[in-house]
């Protein structure tokens, strides 16, 4: 649909349904052509009027020859050369600028970096903008040179227009984004703080108490575990206090063999944050294990069974994929878990299970728990919450939609390994 608000040009293009690769290279291809016909037929328009509304101030002869020639371009499927006419046309009059910027724009989502790029700076050269347009070209090719991983470009730009009052908070969330995808902690912690000072809604998210766990992490992964637990300190001080620091704590005492310590901090941590147990059972049945706690272990399973079927479900999968977990308590939650479970029926002999004495039914139960074990799939133990990405590790920060916390250990056992 093609109309006007004021002097701006308005183009929408139609959706498109989800399609193969190729499909959708040749939709986008045939979109972006149709987007910049439009935009050619757009022009064509506004400066015809122009010209009928001041003809003698118009140069309406070039503006016409260019406009052919633009359009000829774009049916012999030549738009690299058909922008630059367009482009050449829009430096005759500002009222077209507003045109490139969302031209710009539909460049960068359909993938063509490098033509919004070149829109982008074909703008931040003219040296007639005003500075509400300067920054707003500024943050259109930052934008750009960070769809295309240029990170240092784009975190230059954006640095340049920290202290711009439209554009402010916006670019320190995009430093900060920068600082996240590169790892760079020390820096996410300076940049957070820094828009939590002008933006209130930060402080409600609070994600330095996960840069310090990432740093927090790395001494541990360098045998540095002073700085380690100061680390974490600083984390549970941060304002918000994560699970995370705590479940990194719990794990250094239990490596240090303080089991008793990590005992304790594991079961609080399935108190504070349930999504957790299968994650966290494993770690708990190892330190009870060394240190002689299986009864404390299954009155403590036992108890959070009772209380949240979700619960019963997280330690039986836990015991699947740890089959050094003997523990009772947990066996039951697996035997409950597959006599529920249809397709598992279906698979499985179910007779030993039900009808056997004890002895009978447990060793048929460590038969299926071997077999799943062997079939079922690593890599989709967990997945966020927020996009559904699957993941075979706890990540604390999804890398698919950004979001902290928000991957947990899945309920349910994948087979895809199987087929």
């Amino acid at each position: 649909h093609l109309g006007r608000m004021g002097k701006h040009i308005i183009i929408i293009l139609p959706a498109q349904r989800k399609t193969t690769y190729e499909e959708q290279t040749r939709q986008c291809r045939g979109a972006l052509l149709a987007g910049l016909f439009f935009y050619a037929a757009a022009l064509g328009y506004y400066f015809a009027r122009s010209a009928d509304a001041d003809a003698g101030n118009t140069p309406a002869g070039k503006l016409s020859a260019d406009y052919i020639k633009g359009l000829n371009f774009l049916l012999n499927e030549k738009p690299d050369q058909a922008l630059e006419v367009f482009m050449r046309m829009a430096e005759v009059d500002d009222e077209t600028l507003e045109t490139h910027f969302a031209l710009g724009s539909l460049f960068r989502r359909r993938g063509e970096i490098e033509r919004a790029i070149r829109v982008h700076e074909n703008i931040v050269a003219r040296s007639n903008l005003s500075l509400a347009h300067h920054e707003q070209a500024l943050v259109g090719l930052a934008e750009d040179y960070l769809s295309a991983g240029l990170f240092d470009r784009a975190e230059s730009l954006f640095e340049e227009l920290r202290e711009s009052e439209e554009h402010g908070v916006y670019v320190r969330r995009k430093l900060v984004r920068i600082y996240e995808v590169t790892s760079e902690w020390e820096l996410a912690i300076k940049g957070f703080s820094d828009l939590e000072r002008i933006d209130p809604r930060a402080a409600e998210e609070s994600r330095v108490a996960h840069y310090y766990c990432e740093l927090a992490e790395q001494a541990i992964g360098e045998g540095d575990l002073e700085s380690a637990r100061r680390l974490l300190n600083k984390s549970e001080n941060s304002g918000r206090v994560t699970v995370r620091s705590a479940l990194l704590l719990a794990d250094m005492s239990r490596g240090e063999g303080e089991h008793t310590n990590a005992i304790a901090s594991y079961l609080e941590i399935m108190e504070r944050e349930s999504r957790l147990i299968g994650e966290v059972v494993p770690k708990l049945a190892e330190s009870c294990r060394a240190s002689g706690e299986q009864g404390q272990l299954s009155q403590r399973l036992q108890k959070f069974r009772d209380a949240d079927a979700a619960a019963g479900k997280a330690i039986a999968l836990a015991a699947v994929y740890d089959s050094r977990i003997v523990n009772e308590a947990a066996l039951a939650c697996l035997r409950e878990y597959v006599l529920a479970d249809k397709v598992l029926a279906g698979l499985v002999d179910m007779t030993a299970l039900q009808e056997g004495n004890a002895e009978t039914s447990k060793k048929a139960l460590l038969r299926i728990r071997d077999g799943l074990t062997s079939v079922v799939s690593q890599s989709h133990r967990y997945r966020c919450r927020q996009c559904g990405y699957i993941s075979s590790e706890l990540l604390w920060h999804c890398p698919s939609c950004r979001s902290w916390e928000s991957v947990s250990p899945s309920v349910e056992l994948n087979f895809s390994s199987f087929v």
